[in-house]
Formats: C-alpha cells, sequence, structure tokens
C-alpha cells in the first residue's frame, strides 16, 4: 500500500511540474515564481512557522489585481490535478496503474501531440 501511495504522489508531483510548465510558458516566469513562492510560505506556514506565516499574509495582500486570477487559477488547477491523480489511483484495477507514474506520463505525452 505504502508503494502505491508513492506512486500516487509521484503522479501528483509529476502534475504539478506540467501545470509549472504550462504556467510558464502561457503567462511567464513572474506569476510563476508567484506560485510557487506562494506554494512554500503556505508549507512552511501549515508547518508552524510564524514568521512565514506573515510573510504569507503580506504576499498575498499585496497581490497586484493582474496576479490574483492567475494564482488563484494556478491553485485551483493543481488542487483538480491532485483530485485527479487520486481517482486515478483510487480505481485503478489492482492498483497496478498507482504504481506506474509512467502511465500517466505516457497520456499527458499524447493529449499533448494532439492538441499540437
Amino acid at each position: 500500500m505504502d508503494q502505491q501511495y508513492s506512486a500516487m504522489r509521484s503522479n501528483v508531483s509529476m502534475l504539478g511540474k506540467l501545470l509549472g510548465d504550462t504556467i510558464k510558458n502561457a503567462l511567464g516566469e513572474d506569476i510563476l515564481n508567484k506560485v510557487e513562492s506562494i506554494r512554500k510560505l503556505s508549507k512552511s506556514s501549515r508547518a508552524g512557522n510564524k514568521a512565514q506565516s506573515q510573510a504569507l499574509l503580506k504576499t498575498l495582500q499585496n497581490l497586484s489585481n493582474d496576479e490574483l486570477l492567475p494564482v488563484a487559477r494556478a491553485f485551483n488547477q493543481f488542487l483538480n490535478l491532485a483530485n485527479v491523480a487520486e481517482q486515478y489511483y483510487s480505481i485503478s484495477p489492482h492498483g497496478e496503474a498507482s504504481s506506474n507514474p509512467e502511465v500517466l506520463a505516457k497520456l499527458f505525452t499524447r493529449l499533448k501531440e494532439k492538441i499540437y
């Protein structure tokens, strides 16, 4: 079971990287850096780091109007992708797909080829 959970986390990580690449290509590196900064501050804040909590609040309060929507969409899409990975993990017959993250990578490669 731990191996399958590890595979699901690997899938989430891979999907997060794909999302990051997409954000960078579509919206630029500045927005990606802002999203990554907020993600890291959130993680530290959740772990109990009070200074990082304050930095997170300040960062969120200082987002410009042009940054608000792309940042919110980035986190929304990441949660959507994490849910997809979890569903993939839970419905895979006998768990074989959840222990083989390459299956998802191949699927996304095929989908990208169809788009372009």
